[in-house]
């Protein structure tokens, strides 16, 4: 199922890029936006493997500042790609980076529910 997400974030990316194009958008945006999600991407990925041999405690810990550290990561490259190379690279890349990762989050929220459901005694799988 986290392959469904994978893949429903990357085919974000794969629409957007036709459509940037289309609209007569910098290509140079959807690859920015497009490196920036996959980095961060294989950042989140590392962490979660690390994460699964430490304690609750520790791996919410350390999940969660490497999701701040990210977040500000990809916001410091965006910002500075806007005021030294070009605004229109970093708004394009903005919005197929936040496609991607609205996709993600929908995809695993959709897998997390089915292996709920999943793992659901027979009397609460029905409600």
């Amino acid at each position: 199922m986290t392959i469904a997400a994978t893949a429903a974030s990357l085919l974000a990316c794969l629409v957007a890029l036709p459509l940037i194009l289309v609209l007569g958008g910098p290509l140079n945006g959807w690859v920015l936006g497009t490196a920036l999600w996959i980095a961060n991407w294989a950042v989140q990925l590392t962490t979660a493997k690390h994460a699964m041999k430490m304690g609750q405690t520790a791996a919410v810990g350390v999940t969660g500042i490497s999701f701040i550290i990210r977040a500000w990561t990809v916001a410091g490259v965006l910002f500075i790609t806007a005021l030294r190379f070009d605004e229109t690279v970093a708004l394009v890349g903005a919005a197929v980076f936040l496609a991607a990762f609205t996709f993600d989050l929908l995809g695993r929220a959709i897998a997390f529910g089915a292996r709920e459901k999943a793992n659901a005694p027979a009397g609460e799988a029905s409600e």
